[in-house]
């Protein structure tokens, strides 16, 4: 038995270019490798690098990873394999919020974690009886394996390996696919699973994938005493609540955090109400961003701060602070994005059912753009939201900004790996600014069109 695993790339701008993007190992690919008897045969293409896919070549099984932006492709991939008989099997958090849209153009969708279903797809796929849905089991009864990454072998990834410590996040943003699919709920790895992946990565550089690696303090406090005799560096993401203890910061400094991405993703309060971060509308409140901030970076610690921007409470001015306060607290990098209702989102259906969402669905209309905005806006012009976020990209990655943000040498430059980190990622994404802007999603229009007349 043989199966074709892919992650689709997210549009091209030409005939012949693909925009790379995410240059990380693929998680979830490595877990469905482990979970794959050694007697079935693997291969994996990942489009976001380049590769190519074979549609003539022999399989009896295609399974796709998709996320909104790739939905497109994957549904494209689909057709294509279909065409030569070959069944696909589509997963990932879009087919686990979206699973009626998935079923219309993939024999199967797999509706939950791997973890739950995969060996029975696979025992499934040989007699012939390939479901139509495979059913998630309740997050607390996943039953974590290892994964494999020989299949990422002679592929040009960042050398940075992902390591999952969890899955799911406790809080309940409005705007997150994550909060949506696993109902906001957190469930940890066993700790020696952890530990145990982290020895077969080979790597003194990790990426803990987790959506918020604090969000069980207690259980995060004892992985990380187990981490420090590994003498590794890592990152991971969080919540800036993690700043109010002394404990746990100097654990993640001992263990060897270099940084932490945050979703501040507003300095408003009534945004930040709409969205449900209320913990930030508290810290506000006590005016303790800034010092959280601070404390964070005396640990050593990197900050990669979220920022959104879309909300009828916004405004241009709001959201140029939001980018003058993450320069001015020296952030090592940031990303300053629209208000995007990711499908299967509260968001999403607040806007579907206040009538607001244009082109819906927005991720397969063929006159969707990366940046467009799919909702109708009251206090500010779309293009003007559009506007403002590549402006504050366009600011935050100056030459300036980024060399004022060096300053701050505790979070950022603290090491010359740091140092050499900072410059080149910096740099990276100032040049990506313009890049993916206006990219078109997916590869061929034409069998959508239908869908829009």
């Amino acid at each position: 038995m043989k199966i074709i695993l892919i992650v689709p790339h997210i549009g091209r701008k030409s005939s012949d270019k693909y925009v790379r993007t995410w240059m990380i190992e693929p998680l979830p690919i490595a877990t469905i490798a482990g979970l794959t008897p050694p007697e079935v045969e693997l291969k994996f293409i990942d489009e976001r690098i380049g590769e190519k896919i074979d549609f003539d070549e022999y399989a009896d099984l295609v399974g796709i990873n998709v996320e909104a932006y790739t939905a497109k492709r994957a549904y494209e991939i689909s057709a294509e394999f279909a065409k030569r008989g070959v069944k696909s099997i589509i997963g990932g958090y879009h087919a686990m919020l979206m699973p009626h849209e998935v079923k219309q153009y993939a024999h199967s969708v797999m509706k939950g974690s791997a973890e739950d279903v995969w060996e029975d797809v696979i025992e499934d796929c040989k007699k012939g009886e390939l479901k139509r849905e495979y059913e998630p089991k309740p997050l607390k009864e996943i039953k974590f394996r290892l994964p494999r990454r020989d299949i990422f072998e002679g592929k040009n990834y960042l050398k940075l390996k992902c390591v999952e410590t969890g899955r799911g996040c406790p809080f309940d943003c409005e705007f997150c696919s994550v909060a949506s699919a696993t109902n906001s709920k957190f469930i940890a790895k066993p700790i020696d699973l952890i530990i145990e992946d982290i020895k077969q990565t080979g790597s003194k550089v990790i990426f803990f994938v987790d959506d918020n690696i604090v969000g069980d303090i207690k259980y995060t406090k004892e992985l990380l005493r187990q981490l420090i005799p590994l003498k590794i560096k890592w990152i991971s993401q969080g919540s800036l609540n993690m700043a109010e203890d002394e404990e746990l910061l100097q654990l993640m400094q001992e263990s060897g955090c270099a940084g932490i991405l945050i979703g501040f993703e507003s300095l408003k309060k009534e945004s930040l109400k709409k969205m449900g971060k209320n913990f930030m509308v508290s810290m506000i409140e006590k005016e303790e961003i800034e010092g959280h901030i601070k404390k964070i970076h005396s640990y050593n610690m990197g900050i990669y701060g979220t920022f959104i921007f879309g909300y009828d409470t916004d405004s241009a001015e709001d959201f140029e602070a939001s980018v003058e306060f993450a320069i001015d607290n020296g952030l090592f990098i940031g990303a300053f994005n629209h208000l995007m209702p990711f499908p299967g989102t509260k968001l999403y259906y607040n806007m579907k059912r206040d009538g607001i969402l244009l082109g819906d669905p927005w991720w397969l209309n063929p006159t969707y753009r990366f940046n467009d905005i799919p909702y109708k806006t009251e206090h500010i012009e779309s293009e003007e939201i559009r506007e403002v976020c590549l402006r504050a990209r366009r600011r935050f990655y100056s030459i300036s900004a980024i060399f004022k943000r060096a300053k701050n040498r505790r979070g950022n430059l603290n090491s010359i790996r740091k140092l050499i980190g900072y410059f080149s990622m910096n740099f990276m994404l100032r040049k990506e600014i313009d890049e993916k802007d206006g990219l078109p999603l997916g590869n061929d229009d034409r069998w959508l069109e239908a869908l829009f007349k």
